[in-house]
């Protein structure tokens, strides 16, 4: 295999464990304010809270605008499925 493309898939591998690393971080501290809002009797959505990361996502990124809309949801839905655990 050409060495530079090697080099370059390596650089991916790092950066997807990077990734996986922040997102189990973020499952983490999701499911501590699952425990918070329980505790508190708050509902596990707050739509309101949902739209504001949404679109500061979208704004703060240089992907595509609909995809990272489209990534978030996917990442705070499943957030969401934790908080409820």
């Amino acid at each position: 295999m050409d060495e530079e493309l090697k080099k370059l898939r390596k650089e991916i591998d790092r950066i997807d464990a990077e990734i996986l690393s922040l997102l189990e971080e973020r499952v983490e501290t999701a499911r501590k304010i699952g425990a918070v809002k329980k505790e508190k009797g708050l509902p596990v959505s707050d739509p309101q809270r949902e739209k504001e990361v949404i679109t500061n996502a979208a704004k703060n990124s240089k992907l595509d605008k609909d995809y990272t809309k489209k990534l978030f949801n996917s990442i705070m839905e499943y957030c969401k499925d934790e908080e409820k655990k």
